[in-house]
């Protein structure tokens, strides 16, 4: 089956191209050995060759192993988050790696769309009110249940839906390294500037421990990016315990409807353009070009 032009540009992204250059690279560790010892050794005899392929083989058999440990991690990481929560537990995304364009990063994205998904029905059969008790927006799954087509009914056909998703983090080190207090009193300020920046407007939320969403109905594209640069202005500007002032920043990720695309497909959109924006280091707007 040919492959389209994206997948093409894509291809060297894909976890089955690393773990071909890895094993690649690692089973001709012994034959780059030999030759490096034919090279510079004027005599080699033949316990001394044995040593050098049995050294290579060795240092390439652990090379291997240690890099594919490390390569599928992520895959790791989300069958333990999957499994807890089965089992009754959270569904913990912190540490997942929705970052990438390679098929364990797709599918954890997917999971993780999936599982707000299921959470959000599950809320609106319960009846519960689907807010956020640390900020008082509301959770992922009240965002993952919007229905956009009453939405664009209620605005107008031809108005645009802008979903804005931005990532909090600290400049100098991990958020989620400093103390528990810490990170609840950021959340809690983070919160308060949405709702002053972003009010009257009604659906802004938190998605997970440091992700919030924010969606704009029918609002022009200045309104939008004056709104998200006032959010990230006062952000930084944010002094929270031992975190002074300008050691919080937020990056932000766009997707804009133009069809009949679900809120779960909006915010994946938004995710990719966010992680984009974090890969060539942005901190403004990134929007998602389709």
């Amino acid at each position: 089956m040919p492959m389209d032009y994206a997948n093409r540009a894509r291809w060297h992204r894909s976890i089955v191209a690393k773990i071909f250059l890895v094993s690649f690279v690692c089973i001709h560790v012994p034959l780059i050995a030999l030759l490096i010892n034919f090279g510079t050794a004027s005599q080699s005899d033949a316990l001394t060759i044995g040593l050098v392929v049995l050294g290579a083989t060795l240092v390439g058999t652990i090379a291997c192993l240690v890099t594919m440990w490390w390569l599928t991690r992520p895959l790791r990481n989300l069958a333990m988050a999957i499994s807890r929560y089965r089992t009754g537990g959270p569904f913990v995304e912190e540490r997942l790696n929705k970052h990438g364009d390679d098929e364990i990063a797709v599918v954890t994205r997917a999971v993780c769309g999936m599982v707000g998904e299921i959470s959000a029905l599950a809320e609106r059969i319960e009846g519960q009110p689907g807010l956020d008790p640390l900020t008082g927006l509301l959770n992922g799954s009240a965002a993952y249940g919007m229905q956009l087509g009453n939405l664009a009914r209620q605005i107008g056909d031809r108005a645009e839906i802008v979903v804005a998703v931005f990532e909090l983090e600290a400049t100098n080190a991990p958020l989620v390294g400093h103390e528990r207090e810490t990170i609840d009193l950021t959340l809690v300020a983070v919160g308060d500037l949405v709702r002053q920046h972003f009010s009257p407007r009604p659906v802004a939320a938190r998605m997970s421990d440091t992700t919030f969403v924010l969606l704009f109905p029918g609002d022009e594209p200045s309104a939008v990016s004056a709104c998200c640069e006032a959010i990230r202005r006062a952000v930084a500007e944010l002094e929270v315990g031992p975190l002074a002032r300008g050691s919080l920043r937020v990056t932000f990720g766009l997707a804009i409807r133009r069809g009949n695309e679900a809120m779960a497909d909006l915010l994946h959109q938004a995710d990719m353009a966010l992680f984009r924006a974090k890969d060539i280091r942005r901190t403004g707007l990134e929007v998602l070009q389709r």
